[in-house]
């Protein structure tokens, strides 16, 4: 992953309060034919995050990774803790 460490910490913390209150989301986007990415990008949408620095040296597909490995590591520290991530 490109993305630097300091960047992906704060783009998870934007990311992270929007499927706490949200848990089932991913579930209905896969029940929907819908992919993790697609779910992603949406939390990122919703999340208000400002993108703008990790354009300066990433592009959408090293920013999509980042995105799905946040919202994979959310379900499952949500899975393992029994609903509380």
């Amino acid at each position: 992953m490109k993305m630097k460490s300091e960047d992906y910490a704060t783009l998870k913390a934007a990311m992270v309060p929007f499927m706490a209150v949200h848990p089932c989301k991913r579930e209905e986007y896969h029940k929907a034919g819908m992919s993790d990415a697609r779910f992603a990008w949406d939390v990122l949408y919703a999340s208000r995050y400002n993108m703008r620095e990790l354009y300066r040296y990433l592009n959408d597909s090293h920013i999509q990774t980042a995105l799905v490995r946040i919202v994979v590591e959310e379900h499952r520290a949500w899975n393992v803790s029994g609903g509380a991530a």
